[in-house]
C-alpha cells in the first residue's frame, strides 16, 4: 500500500481554511446526505417497506431487503470513481489518488461477486443518477424487488 507524500496533515486546503485531515474528517461513510439520507429520503416518499440500513454483510450495503435477498449500495461519484463527468481529478496526488478509487472500484466487484455467490441480488445507484433522475433509480429498484420475490 501506497504512502501519502509529505505532512499533508497539517496543510490549510482551499476549502475554508480547514486542514486536510480536518477536510477529511467531516467527509462519512455513513449517512451522507447526497447519497444514503436521499435514498431513505425517497424510499420513504414512496411508502417503500421491508428495507434495513447497515445490515452485517459484506460490503456494507447502505440498504437491504432481507426477505428478497436485495442489496442496494449508493455510491458516491468521486470515491467509486463514476465516469459521469461530475466527479473532479485531483491535481495534487493525482496518481495516489487514482490507485485509490482503482482498489475501490475493484472492492465494489469483490463485494458484489460475494454478495452474489451468497444468492443476493446487488444493486448500485450513483450519487448523480440519484439526485437527476430519482424516479428512474426507483423504478429500477421496484423491478429488482419484484424480480427477487418472484424467484
Amino acid at each position: 500500500m501506497s504512502k501519502w507524500p509529505g505532512r499533508s496533515k497539517g496543510r490549510l486546503t482551499t476549502f475554508g481554511r480547514l486542514k486536510r485531515s480536518e477536510l477529511m474528517a467531516r467527509i462519512r461513510s455513513q449517512s451522507n446526505a447526497s447519497t444514503e439520507l436521499r435514498m431513505a429520503s425517497l424510499l420513504r416518499q414512496v411508502s417503500m417497506s421491508g428495507w434495513r440500513r447497515h445490515l452485517p454483510l459484506a460490503g456494507h450495503p447502505d440498504f437491504a431487503w432481507p426477505k428478497q435477498r436485495v442489496a442496494l449500495f449508493v455510491d458516491g461519484c468521486f470515491w467509486h470513481g463514476h465516469y459521469c463527468g461530475r466527479n473532479m481529478t485531483p491535481r495534487s496526488n493525482a496518481r495516489l489518488w487514482r490507485e485509490k478509487i482503482l482498489r475501490n472500484r475493484r472492492r465494489d466487484r469483490r463485494v458484489a461477486r460475494g454478495l452474489r455467490a451468497e444468492g443476493w441480488a446487488v444493486m448500485r445507484i450513483w450519487e448523480c443518477a440519484l439526485g437527476d433522475r430519482p424516479t428512474a433509480c426507483l423504478g429500477r429498484l421496484r423491478r429488482v424487488l419484484s424480480y427477487s420475490s418472484s424467484r
